[in-house]
């Protein structure tokens, strides 16, 4: 049986961000949920690049998990350390997140500025269930619990812990299978 993809994305780092690097509790919250998707057998797909995407796998990494990366622009070796397998989309700003959907059973969003906004509004046009983190500043903690317009496609759930939103994830996407 194939294994479960879940797909996390969030805040960039330094690389992205400069100035402003996500929360100490952002970071615990990605590193505790790579540790769960890595603990569920589940393959974690990210961007592959600072931040969220490094502390989410790098829980994974140290706890036996399989992680990749989507990176943008069209060069090998761009991921971060905690990466397995890289795929390398050809453009930037526009396939990756794309890529990172299509390639997901379903997503967690922790924190998150435009690029977490955009690959949230591709899962929600795609159907595809988004968990979003509560309590972290960002994209996925304003739209927790609502729907993104008036058709109502799917609804993005909040969760207040790591826990809560692997559980919550498995039962939505066992609902759509």
């Amino acid at each position: 049986m194939k294994k479960l993809q879940v797909g996390v994305i969030g805040s960039a780092g330094c690389e992205e961000y400069p100035n402003k690097k996500p929360s100490k509790k952002a970071f615990k919250t990605a590193y505790e949920i790579g540790k769960i998707i890595a603990s569920e057998k589940a393959i974690l797909i990210c961007g592959g690049k600072g931040g969220i995407m490094k502390e989410a796998c790098r829980g994974a990494k140290e706890n036996n998990g399989i992680t990749v990366g989507v990176i943008s622009g069209n060069k090998l070796n761009q991921a971060n350390e905690y990466v397995d397998v890289e795929v390398v989309s050809g453009v930037t700003n526009c396939s990756e997140e794309a890529l990172i959907i299509s390639m997901s059973d379903g997503i967690i969003a922790i924190g998150g500025g435009a690029g977490t906004l955009q690959e949230i509004a591709i899962a929600y046009r795609n159907k595809k269930p988004v968990i979003a983190i509560r309590g972290i500043p960002g994209w996925a903690n304003k739209l927790s619990d609502t729907y993104l317009d008036e058709r109502k496609i799917i609804k993005i759930l909040g969760a207040r812990s790591p826990r809560e939103a692997l559980k919550l994830l498995l039962r939505k996407i066992k609902m759509l299978r």
